[in-house]
């Protein structure tokens, strides 16, 4: 490069410089010193403490609620679990008088069944057809609904007792009367006076029956005298 192109390019680089505006004049970055560090850093390290103070606090809280959340669930569990145990025997406690009453509804329908089928009509009425369908339509209307009562025990498992010509067991039947037959044992059931049921293999209401004792024997009181001389 020639000195001409050199003075031409200076010169250029000069007018450049002076058109630019002067610069401002920033202040100084105070300095920092050693003491000043220091303190900032007590400083902080004091907040940090502070801080932790404050979070192992707000931890202790929450562990404290989290373990009284624990103990009301595992309590509130429990209870659960006694109220699911328990329902079986409230529910049997609430249907029992109800099937105590089914029960004497179907004795009171097998008792009136039982004088429309031994029902003998007099002449009169045997020669009316229409007094024999009333007669014939009550006791099917009847056995209906025994019958439909009997499904409604079955369901339940209501079963009745097998009490005739067995000996009389205190623990499901109750000696209601007595009847005396020589050709029978002592304690033999004769007759079923009221069924019992057993449900759900417990018993659920006790059988009254007729029970047999028998007649005391004879006895004949020879009286024989003698002469003694």
């Amino acid at each position: 490069m020639d000195t001409a192109h050199k003075e031409q390019l200076l010169e250029r680089f000069r007018r450049y410089l002076d058109a630019l505006p002067e610069a401002e004049v920033t202040a100084e970055e105070p300095h920092t010193d050693l003491y000043s560090l220091f303190t900032e850093l007590v400083t902080l390290k004091n907040e940090v403490r502070l801080e932790s103070r404050q979070i192992k606090t707000a931890l202790d809280e929450f562990r404290a609620v989290f373990e009284t959340l624990q103990t009301s669930q595992s309590q509130l569990g429990t209870e659960l679990d006694r109220a699911r145990s328990a329902l079986p025997e409230q529910r049997r406690a609430a249907l029992k008088p109800i099937l105590l009453e089914l029960l004497d509804l179907h004795d009171r329908l097998e008792a009136g069944l039982r004088v429309l089928q031994d029902y003998r009509p007099s002449l009169l009425g045997r020669l009316c057809r229409q007094e024999q369908a009333l007669l014939q339509a009550m006791a099917q209307g009847q056995e209906m609904s025994l019958r439909r009562l009997e499904q409604i025990l079955n369901a339940q498992q209501v079963t009745a007792l097998s009490a005739q010509g067995q000996s009389l067991d205190p623990h499901t039947m109750r000696a209601a009367e007595l009847e005396r037959r020589s050709d029978l044992a002592n304690g033999i059931v004769t007759e079923e006076l009221r069924k019992g049921y057993t449900w759900q293999g417990d018993l659920l209401r006790l059988a009254e029956v007729k029970v047999n004792r028998q007649p005391e024997p004879v006895v004949s009181a020879n009286v024989s005298t003698s002469n003694s001389h």
